[in-house]
């Protein structure tokens, strides 16, 4: 009863900024919402123990099934430590579903919220690659949710939040947008800038730059990627800094001996190099 008071005063303050689509309001309503729902009557409808589908999502969960054990391990070896605590993943049988339980726009394919993952069932008709870079970059945000929690979170900038399970997934959520895509519009000034901090109420996205979502994550996932490739022993030191809550900007600069400045430099010289090294006549 003391859950439900407090989820209907969250929607109600929520409801007057959620009609101005402000982040503050929508992420009241999604999320009062969200914690209201009972799945109660979820089951664990397949043999792999992590998955629980709500009644109708049987062949949602049969699909997810064989893509989930090499997800797991992937994302574990890939952040060098296991979850931290129990991995569940939900499926769903109507988008809608998805985006009450999961706490966001049924534009969305995959999300972590209240610790859980929940999975939306337009995946169904994806290939099966596509649906595992989703599922495997949902598990990499849950690896990070379950170290710093969602406070520690909302202190990362969002570039890195996004561009880390991108880059994990082998491009997870950034859908037909290819590295060329994203090379041409980082030389010609169509790009995200990275902060070295985060805002949980009003973080920088996609919108903040006039990119798209699929563009916007594979400009932060190359960022990510070119970060590892740079120094892999100090991207170990990054991950293992962050995973203990430390700020983002003193544990790039801890991990690297750098600030995240300089390295954005260096990143957008490695960009221009790229352009100029492409052999002439090719796409």
């Amino acid at each position: 009863m003391k859950k439900r008071w407090i989820a209907g005063l969250l929607i109600a303050v929520a409801l007057p900024a959620a009609g101005f689509f402000t982040p503050v309001g929508q992420m009241s309503f999604y999320g009062a919402r969200a914690w209201l729902a009972s799945k109660a009557h979820f089951t664990q409808c397949t043999p792999d123990p992590h998955i629980w589908c709500e009644p109708g999502a049987e062949a949602f969960g049969a699909a997810v099934a064989p893509l989930l054990p090499a997800a797991i391990a992937y994302d574990e070896q890939a952040f060098g430590m296991a979850y931290a605590a129990p991995v569940r993943v939900n499926v769903y049988a109507s988008d809608d579903s998805f985006s009450r339980y999961g706490a966001v726009a049924p534009r969305a394919a995959g999300v972590v919220v209240l610790g859980d993952v929940h999975l939306a069932p337009k995946m169904l008709s994806w290939p099966a690659g596509r649906m595992a870079a989703i599922v495997t970059h949902e598990l990499a945000h849950l690896h990070l949710v379950q170290r710093i929690g969602t406070a520690g979170i909302g202190k990362l900038p969002n570039w890195f939040w996004e561009g880390l399970p991108t880059y994990i997934s082998a491009g997870g959520g950034t859908g037909a947008v290819t590295r060329e895509d994203a090379v041409h519009a980082f030389v010609h000034g169509r790009h995200m800038v990275p902060e070295d901090d985060g805002s949980l109420l009003a973080p920088k996205q996609a919108t903040s730059y006039g990119l798209s979502h699929a563009m916007y994550y594979r400009q932060a996932s190359m960022l990510v990627g070119w970060m590892d490739d740079k120094d892999p022993a100090a991207f170990k030191r990054l991950l293992a800094a962050v995973g203990r809550g430390e700020a983002f900007a003193g544990a790039v600069s801890g991990a690297y001996g750098r600030p995240l400045e300089t390295l954005w430099g260096e990143f957008q010289q490695a960009m221009r190099a790229e352009i100029l090294n492409k052999p002439s006549g090719s796409a």
